[in-house]
């Protein structure tokens, strides 16, 4: 080809390439004014007190970030510019921009239709589309576009044909082709294995109740998935958290220490109150493992460096994740969620805060095949928390029409809304279809956990991996308050079995062989990492809280151990759940406190309120041993369950000595509980305040730690 030919030919379609960047730019632009235009705190509108510092974490941040937003925005456009224009040509050798404009019209049309079904969430605070995407969501299949795409191409090489005279089976072949890419995405799955080494994967599912599983009472619907590897695996029945908050829970686990060793005693802990510890992932990193933590959110849990893992794959922490999702920029969701997008602005596509734009499958999909690549590498240790049902809890298909009925609002059905945990206060939302839609996100994250489970049956690393099933805390719909109906479930706020009982499974290499597959006995999530070093041969961590589960694994017995608990912070006051309790700690903004990296963490005083107003407890399977700050300063001790007799007496015992406590006198048994009481009991026995926050600071609060725990 000659050099004016090639000329000729390369500036059509550099034009259109431009044509069609400017025309994403400018529909960035547009959405970027919509956003500017709703008042986004940080951005155009002058904030001060506590969001000053949070602006002023967030301003550096976002000209880099918008910029990686704008080339999604660019490239989108030329693709699509490029796209037209080829389409165009069917109809009549001569260009035409309004024909090419209107073909780029229908293409993005036909991909809105696709996410408006598969992610509905990323429209649903359009109003103006609002009856449609009803429709869709109540009739839509993911066929349907792709059908349509299918039809409309067809068309094209119709049209082409008659014009150019290209044979029809040649057309036929490659029409027949098209449409088997279009309809059967991922068809085409990898496989094989590679090298064997020793694998360990421990699987987190956010607030999962076990009672969820179908041999615990559930119908077997919501996780068809974890139901199969029960087939495999052992199940602990009785499983608890000594925190039901994710931050603390996942900090005890791999510490295998109670809460008040480890310092963190609630979500967003200031790295200075973190006391360092070992972990069981050093202790698998010193041992020559691959150490790896994937989240996709990290709001409220993110791991640092001294989580012991060498490699953490997480959203970005802190002010930043915050905003993100004020930026709902529709465009991203729609033509990034895919792994080249996901390595692009990572902070959008594997970021389950923003509701409709992250692709929860496609996320699993790319975190699967993580996990068999790190596994080929050497031996691995990979942990994997999925948060499908946390806020904004935003079901995709075919999850949204699971369990919800569709008489239900679009908004409730789409995701969670947050109605306070007030008497009264339902929010127009039924106890029904607050259960019901937890369990379709329940069932969203049993789908991820199953895309990760058939990868490693794929490749051949199912059988010979221990591999462990676990939920960091249940959920409470306030079932024994009617006047509570329909407000935003809450995990934490109360010692009930609804949010402190956890699902636990786990499988060794091979399966179970003879071993139980249901195990009764009490355990707790501090054991959970002995067992791992167990199962593998390495090295037991010394003077911890938890203890191997591995004799319970082989059918044996273990010496019964209690378990130590506290309610975490919550958006719900203590009062509302208990009358005469400490008005608690302050649920306001300014409780945090935003560090010049951009770090959110719990102030000074919000602090010390915390410690004051947290309910501690023993239970050993049979009794609960609570204690409970009262308003007028005193410390109501209760027992709920079995409480005459010797082991009453020696759990109360336990429970003193876990919280370094050293009563000078017994206590008063009163009406089924143990009270305090001023006249009868010695000096010492009723604590004030002041006293109560300096005895909990003291177990609490070491010296500070000067090594920071985000990364």
């Amino acid at each position: 080809m000659s050099a004016p030919s090639l000329s000729g030919t390369l500036r059509p379609l550099l034009w259109r390439l431009l044509s069609g960047a400017a025309l994403g730019l400018v529909l960035f632009g547009g959405e970027s004014w919509l956003l500017l235009s709703s008042g986004l705190v940080g951005v155009d509108i002058p904030v001060d007190g506590p969001y000053a510092a949070l602006a002023a974490a967030v301003r550096p941040i976002l000209p880099g970030l918008l910029l990686r937003v704008a080339a999604v925005y660019a490239v989108a456009g030329a693709v699509l510019a490029l796209a037209a224009a080829v389409l165009a040509r069917a109809w009549g050798p001569r260009r035409s921009v309004p024909r090419e404009l209107a073909e780029g019209l229908v293409l993005l049309g036909l991909l809105a239709w696709g996410h408006a079904i598969s992610r509905p969430a990323l429209f649903d605070d359009l109003p103006a589309v609002r009856p449609l995407l009803a429709w869709l969501v109540e009739h839509g299949q993911p066929w349907h576009p792709r059908a349509a795409v299918g039809a409309w191409l067809l068309l094209h090489g119709v049209l082409y044909m008659t014009r150019s005279g290209v044979p029809r089976r040649t057309l036929a072949l490659g029409a027949a082709v098209a449409g088997v890419l279009v309809l059967l995405p991922g068809a085409v799955r990898w496989g094989g294995a590679g090298e064997r080494h020793p694998l360990v994967v421990v699987i987190g599912i956010d607030a999962f109740r076990p009672d969820r599983l179908k041999s615990q009472g559930g119908t077997g619907e919501v996780a068809p998935h974890m139901e199969r590897f029960l087939e495999d695996a052992t199940l602990f029945t009785r499983a608890y958290t000594s925190v039901a908050q994710t931050e603390p829970a996942w900090r005890s686990l791999l510490t295998a220490r109670w809460p008040h060793t480890t310092g963190v005693r609630y979500a967003l802990t200031a790295d200075s109150r973190l006391r360092l510890q070992p972990t069981v992932p050093q202790s698998f990193a010193q041992a020559g493992w691959r150490t790896v933590f994937a989240t996709d959110c990290s709001r409220f849990h993110f791991e640092g460096p001294a989580s012991g893992f060498a490699t953490r794959l997480q959203p970005p922490r802190g002010a930043v994740n915050f905003l993100l999702e004020k930026l709902r920029y529709r465009a991203v969701g729609v033509f990034a969620d895919h792994a080249l997008g996901a390595a692009w602005v990572p902070e959008f596509i594997d970021n389950r805060a923003l509701a409709g734009i992250h692709d929860p499958m496609g996320y699993a999909e790319r975190l699967a095949s993580r996990l068999v690549d790190e596994s080929q590498q050497g031996p691995t240790l990979f942990a994997f928390h999925a948060t499908a049902a946390h806020f904004p809890g935003d079901p995709v298909h075919p999850f949204y029409r699971r369990f919800v009925p569709p008489t239900e609002p679009l908004e409730r059905r789409l995701r969670m809304h947050f109605a306070p945990v007030t008497p009264g206060a339902k929010g127009g939302w039924s106890r029904e279809g607050a259960e019901a839609l937890y369990d379709e996100l329940l069932a969203q994250a049993d789908a991820q956990v199953g895309e990760v489970l058939d990868a490693l049956k794929r490749t051949g690393r199912y059988d010979d991996a221990t591999i462990v099933l676990l939920s960091d805390h249940g959920e409470s719909f306030h079932a024994d308050r009617p006047d509570l109906a329909g407000a935003t479930p809450v995990h934490g706020a109360r010692l009930s079995d609804e949010e402190y009982r956890v699902l636990l499974a786990v499988k060794p290499p091979k399966g179970r062989g003879s071993g139980p597959a249901v195990v009764d006995a009490l355990v707790r999530l501090v054991d959970v990492g002995p067992t791992l070093l167990d199962l593998s041969g390495l090295p037991a961590l010394l003077e911890v809280d938890g203890a191997t589960l591995a004799p319970l694994l082989r059918g044996g017995t273990r010496e019964p151990l209690p378990l130590y608990a506290e309610t975490g912070f919550t958006h719900v006051l203590p009062e509302v759940f208990d009358a005469g309790h400490w008005p608690g700690a302050p649920r306001a903004f300014d409780a945090y406190r935003i560090r010049p990296d951009g770090v959110v963490e719990m102030g000074e005083e919000a602090h010390a309120a915390i410690l004051r107003e947290k309910d501690t407890a023993a239970f050993d399977g049979r009794r609960w041993m609570r204690d409970s700050p009262r308003a007028d300063g005193s410390v109501l001790r209760t027992c709920e369950g079995d409480c005459a007799g010797p082991d009453a007496y020696a759990l109360e015992a336990w429970l003193d000595s876990v919280q370094g406590l050293t009563p000078e006198g017994g206590w008063r048994k009163v009406a089924g509980h143990v009270d305090d009481n001023r006249q009868s009991q010695p000096p010492g026995t009723l604590r004030t305040p002041q006293q109560l926050l300096r005895l909990r600071a003291g177990q609490s609060d070491g010296p500070a730690n000067p090594q920071p725990r985000g990364g």
